[in-house]
């Protein structure tokens, strides 16, 4: 579900106080800290209304933003931040007024939900990148199935003039399996009923009023599915949801598409079966160490690749920066945030 991005003037901002210091020209302005960047128009709208943003985003660690913040940890209320980013405990420590923690995204395996918590820190995200998840998720199993890359790759170097390329394999029909039945999960299942196959899921929540068949385990599903999609959620070094097991079930004539996380899969042996012919295909936009992708994965014919952009798309970069703002601006003008995380 959308979240429609809330407005808030420039004098609602400066509406509570909460204590500061105050000057002839009011209330002091709001600091921010940025450890994560974000589209231009997020910073320049955030100082249109009167904060002060602190960008300490070339940091590659909590150490690094918490060093680069030092000068400013007692005047630091909000944090922007990312999916891969999150809000580590370290970070929490070393800024005592911070208040609430924008993220510019769904994922949270990279914050410390319960030390937010107890600091009484609002965590906040942007639900509002579902449906572009789902659009690239059912791209890459098209591209995979139907060797759009592969394609594009023989025209361009001249191939065609010797002959056909090898055929590839139809995407409508099928039998489309889903691990993690999310909103994103669910997204793609609604996109997959126009293509006339099956569609089954795996999910460990129990999920109620869904026509779609549950499976009780993602081997299970991948041994009843053509396509296989990763739409789960999950935490570095929280455990591997697809292992060979898994991919060794889904078959030589399978594919593999995955919108999720990159370390949620056995990359070594992903890549193994797709050298060997024990899996088919593989639509990948994440990886276990991105931006490193591994080498033998881009020799691959039988492989599309693309760098981490489900949500990457004008409109939804859009949608994602107002949520930010939203979020910020009414936190600090009503004490109240639009897209909490429940904690």
């Amino acid at each position: 579900m959308r979240t429609a991005p809330v407005a808030v003037s420039a004098s609602l901002l400066y509406a509570c106080g909460r204590g500061e210091a105050r000057t002839s020209g009011g209330v002091m302005a709001i600091h921010l800290g940025a450890i994560s960047n974000q589209q231009p128009f997020v910073f320049e709208e955030l100082e249109r209304r009167g904060f002060v943003v602190h960008k300490v985003f070339q940091g590659k660690s909590w150490q690094d933003w918490a060093r680069d913040l030092a000068p400013h940890a007692h005047e630091i209320r909000g944090l922007l931040s990312g999916g891969m980013t999150g809000l580590p405990k370290g970070l929490i420590d070393a800024l005592p007024k911070l208040e609430i923690c924008a993220i510019n995204g769904v994922g949270l395996e990279t914050t410390d939900l319960p030390a937010a918590k107890a600091r009484g820190i609002v965590v906040t995200t942007t639900p509002v990148l579902f449906d572009d998840v789902a659009d690239l998720a059912i791209a890459l199993g098209m591209a995979a199935c139907r060797r759009i890359a592969e394609a594009d790759r023989f025209v361009r170097a001249g191939k065609w003039l010797l002959g056909r390329m090898p055929l590839g394999k139809s995407f409508w029909g099928k039998r489309y399996g889903i691990l993690g039945l999310g909103r994103i999960g669910q997204a793609l299942a609604r996109r997959l009923e126009g293509f006339g196959g099956t569609i089954a899921y795996h999910d460990p929540v129990p999920k109620s009023g869904v026509a779609w068949r549950a499976y009780g385990s993602a081997v299970e599903l991948a041994a009843s599915s053509d396509i296989l999609f990763l739409c789960a959620a999950g935490s570095p070094g929280g455990g591997v949801i697809v292992g060979r097991e898994v991919l060794e079930a889904l078959g030589p004539q399978g594919v593999f598409v995955n919108i999720a996380r990159g370390w949620l899969v056995d990359e070594p042996a992903l890549v193994e079966l797709l050298t060997s012919g024990g899996l088919g295909a593989a639509g990948l936009d994440v990886f276990a160490d991105e931006p490193n992708v591994p080498e033998r994965l881009t020799r691959l014919d039988n492989v599309v690749l693309t760098p981490h952009i489900a949500s990457s798309t004008q409109e939804c970069m859009r949608r994602m920066g107002e949520c930010l703002i939203a979020n910020l601006t009414t936190w600090f003008a009503e004490g109240r945030a639009v897209t909490p995380v429940a904690m």
